[in-house]
């Protein structure tokens, strides 16, 4: 059977048939830009020093009316501080129905370092570095900003994306770490405070089961996370096209995009680090 191309079955037939080889087009274009960006990272830093401090003082404080309430830092403090307060409900709701709300703590040692407090915090920083990262982007390249850059010899690549991945690096250690004692105040606050747990035993409980590998292991997906979150919201950004419509298009595609990548990634890193683990056996 023949099918005229120009008739719209023709064309919706085309578009089917042609959608998967776009979308291997389109994971080839992506890891060729995700390996260059993090190939320049050391020309990076020793070029643009003075851009690489002021974008680390951006994504730690942010600016405008976001930096007068502490920019990023503190939202995703407040952020993981309420995922706390409600995983600190629901734990204790499901642990009073077993008569084993005592170990109120147990769960937050667990539960918080290694899944809520990585996800939240990608989550956020998604929402907050990430789309501000694909706006900026945008903007320049609907502009014709970094084909300006390219014209009088400055590589953008490196200048503009490359500076952004590594000041998130840096300040992903600080954001990460106020995010922890977010959820674990969070968390205790509201089985201590509210439903009136002892504290000594929650204290009891939280120390006994908290590991120190835990925490490094928690910051080492916080380190991944961000990795991906970065560098797919300066993708879309960096490849904006269309206007200011089309920028807004790009921060939707991407915050979508690091969502799924947020889950992805903490599955992947999750059964790496705990898939065999059998270290907490609880019976009576």
């Amino acid at each position: 059977m023949v099918v005229d191309k120009d008739t719209t079955a023709g064309r919706r037939l085309v578009r089917a048939l042609s959608a998967p080889f776009n979308a291997l087009d389109d994971l080839g274009r992506q890891a060729e830009f995700y390996g260059a960006s993090i190939g320049w990272t050391y020309k990076a830093v020793a070029r643009y020093k003075k851009e690489q401090v002021r974008l680390i003082a951006e994504v730690g404080m942010s600016t405008g009316a976001l930096a007068v309430i502490g920019g990023s830092s503190v939202i995703t403090l407040f952020i993981t501080l309420f995922a706390g307060v409600t995983g600190g409900v629901q734990s204790f709701d499901a642990l009073k129905n077993l008569q084993l709300e005592a170990l109120g703590g147990f769960a937050s040692a667990i539960i918080n370092p290694r899944l809520l407090t990585p996800i939240i915090a990608g989550a956020s920083l998604a929402a907050t570095v990430g789309s501000g990262f694909t706006a900026q982007l945008g903007a320049m390249r609907v502009a014709e900003e970094i084909d300006a850059l390219e014209v009088i010899g400055v590589r953008s690549l490196p200048y503009l994306v490359t500076t952004r991945l590594v000041a998130g690096m840096v300040t992903i250690i600080p954001i990460f770490a106020m995010a922890m004692v977010g959820a674990w105040f969070g968390w205790k606050i509201t089985q201590v405070g509210f439903f009136g747990l002892s504290e000594g035993t929650f204290d009891h409980y939280m120390d006994t089961f908290m590991q120190w590998t835990d925490i490094l292991y928690s910051f080492a997906q916080a380190i991944g996370i961000a990795v991906v979150v970065i560098l797919i919201h300066t993708y879309y950004g960096y490849t904006a096209s269309g206007g200011p419509a089309g920028v807004g298009q790009a921060v939707g595609k991407a915050v979508r995009t690091s969502l799924i990548a947020v889950l992805s990634v903490e599955l992947c890193i999750s059964m790496a680090l705990y898939g065999n683990s059998d270290v907490f056996r609880i019976s009576g």
